[in-house]
């Protein structure tokens, strides 16, 4: 105990305990992002790190959630939960960088602020298949972030323990809600039965563990429950010297502890932070508690000098070599004389140790160490396997950073383009074009219309599909060209996915789906062409710019985005790009 907060109190265990845990994340993301790059070469580096930061945050807090439970079926397991806060954390920093990487490539270089983005891009509020996901990914980051925030003594002091301990048990609210985000974004767009099974497996593990660990205690639990008489706990031969047995007494769980072979009663719940002082032990004549080492004299439940908490005691006596325990707590504080025992005891073979110790017991050391790498192992598989299981990532490229220059003639409507006539022929490629970041061409083309220029920025292609970000122009011939007629080829029905030009072609990968949504809303309301992804009968895309029925801009076609749609509409094309006048529109099932 110390009369004064500290950030941390470092020992050689805790270093050694963060050690492991920050390699435990460096190889939860690196296996990740590695395995994503191994087995899809085509993915983005962004999009990698996200997917990969967001999987170590969710192992993680299956990690935390895990602890408690394994802690009753095994008190091996204790350490763990010792520096349970060093993992929520780090949980928190790890939920927030996700974030911040998302926001960053949804929502960022839009025409609204990236918080306005992430509040209003996705308004499908009563639908549950199209419901905006983001808002549960933010609803668990904000209980995160908190906890992280305020994990600190100096919060429990202020809070009080019982505030603290409910704001925390929030943690479970923050689990829910990412099963919500996972299940309505990410899955979505992932059909393998790989990542639905991760999900649905580490949702039984909690529930398993946390049944079973109720199982084991809930006859002790039951036993003298419901007592208004003196409740027989035990033999008092089997109380460890330097230990206790918890029994529960009249709905409460009471320690029986024994110093110096005698008995004294205390409530098993810590002041601090509600630890268990039953798992704890008496450390020069005081109770200990395992979890952060407040200590409490037995006779009295009372503090050393100079701290003033105090806990509960209760009466006693022994009857034929049986622990009786009056069920009426004394005011905290009362000095209760102890009850001598005599005869053999049972022997102390638990471990005990302390998170603020400097070293652990050599047994609980050996086991850690077991536990610290079939973890890491574990991470190591699991991560790999789901970095393989992905899909969704299309043969698409962005040059970022190596601009190209072309020479053509731009067209400003319906859409910018320029049209580059191929070398060594006499064939037209038309090139969409934008802005940077999540925005259209028309104002970089504004009264270029007809004239041929020279363009440099870097390029993004997929298929037969290219599109050039715009980092300057300049003009080279200020004669306007002559109008192009278009190839009218009749009148279709068409269905697919409506997606933003730019980042289908490459600047993300991804650039479909429905966690891609609200950067093709961004996109989209920005001025960059909206596509329609038809495929045939054959599987074979064809990509098809959506225009309204009079040949202009699709007006609002930013709510659109992401969904699937079924149009009927005239179907021309200007050169390799293909455009559709639509008729009408409706949303079709996925």
């Amino acid at each position: 105990m110390s009369v004064r907060y500290l950030a941390v109190t470092w020992t050689r265990q805790k270093g050694i305990y963060d050690r492991v845990l920050g390699v435990g994340v460096v190889v939860a993301v690196g296996a990740f992002t590695g395995g994503t790059f191994a087995w899809h070469p085509d993915a983005t580096l962004e999009t990698a790190l996200i997917r990969g930061i967001g999987f170590a945050g969710f192992l993680l807090l299956n990690l935390i959630l895990s602890i408690g439970p394994l802690c009753r079926l095994d008190r091996r397991f204790l350490p763990l939960l010792y520096n349970r806060r060093h993992l929520g954390v780090t949980l928190g920093v790890l939920g927030l960088a996700h974030a911040v990487f998302a926001v960053v490539q949804y929502h960022s270089l839009g025409n609204v602020s990236p918080f306005v983005s992430l509040l209003s891009s996705n308004r499908d509020w009563t639908s549950l298949a199209d419901f905006p996901f983001e808002m549960f990914g933010l609803l668990a980051l904000l209980i995160l972030v908190v906890m992280a925030a305020t994990s600190h003594d100096y919060w429990l002091s202020v809070l009080t323990p019982p505030v603290w301990k409910r704001l925390h048990m929030l943690v479970y609210v923050a689990y829910l809600a990412l099963i919500f985000h996972v299940s309505l974004g990410f899955l979505q767009d992932q059909p393998s039965l790989v990542y639905t099974g991760f999900l649905g497996a580490s949702v039984l593990l909690i529930g398993c563990l946390h049944v079973a660990a109720a199982i084991k205690e809930r006859p002790g639990d039951q036993a003298g429950a419901d007592s208004v008489e003196w409740v027989d706990v035990g033999a008092a031969n089997q109380v460890p010297e330097g230990r206790a047995i918890v029994r529960v007494v009249a709905g409460e769980r009471v320690a029986v502890f024994c110093n110096q072979g005698r008995l004294s009663a205390v409530s098993n719940v810590c002041k601090h932070q509600n630890g268990p002082l039953g798992e704890g032990r008496i450390i020069d004549g005081c109770i200990t508690c395992p979890w952060h080492g407040y200590q409490y004299q037995p006779t009295n439940g009372t503090s050393p000098p100079p701290f003033h908490d105090s806990v509960p005691t209760f009466n006693l006596a022994v009857v034929a070599g049986r622990v009786l325990v009056d069920p009426t707590p004394n005011p905290p504080g009362t000095e209760v004389a102890p009850v001598p025992i005599e005869g053999p005891r049972v022997a102390d073979n638990l471990p005990f140790y302390v998170g603020y110790q400097p070293e652990a017991p050599l047994q609980l050391g050996h086991f850690m160490q077991r536990t610290a790498a079939s973890l890491l192992i574990g991470t190591t598989l699991i991560a790999l396997g789901l970095a393989k299981a992905q899909t969704g990532f299309a043969k698409s490229r962005f040059d970022f950073g190596t601009p190209s220059v072309i020479e053509g003639v731009v067209r400003a409507t319906p859409y910018p383009s320029v049209a580059v006539i191929q070398p060594g022929s006499t064939q037209v490629r038309r090139y969409l074009l934008s802005a940077a970041g999540k925005h259209g061409a028309q104002a970089a083309v504004a009264g270029q219309g007809g004239r041929r220029v020279r363009i440099t920025g870097p390029l993004a292609y997929r298929d037969e599909l290219t599109l050039l970000e715009i980092a300057a122009t300049t003009p080279i011939d200020s004669a306007v060209a002559p109008g192009e007629r278009p190839v009218e080829l009749g009148t279709f029905e068409l269905a697919g996915e409506v997606l933003d030009s730019k980042c289908y072609a490459g600047a993300m990968n991804p650039g479909t789906g429905k966690t891609h949504r609200a950067c093709a809303a961004r996109c989209l309301s920005g001025g960059i062409a909206p596509l329609l992804e038809v495929r045939g009968i054959d599987g074979k895309a064809q990509d098809v710019i959506l225009l309204d029925s009079t040949g202009n801009p699709l007006p609002g076609v930013d709510r659109w985005a992401g969904k699937r749609v079924s149009l009927r509409g005239r179907v021309f094309r200007l050169d390799n790009l293909w455009f559709v006048r639509i008729g009408g529109m409706v949303e079709s099932a996925r």
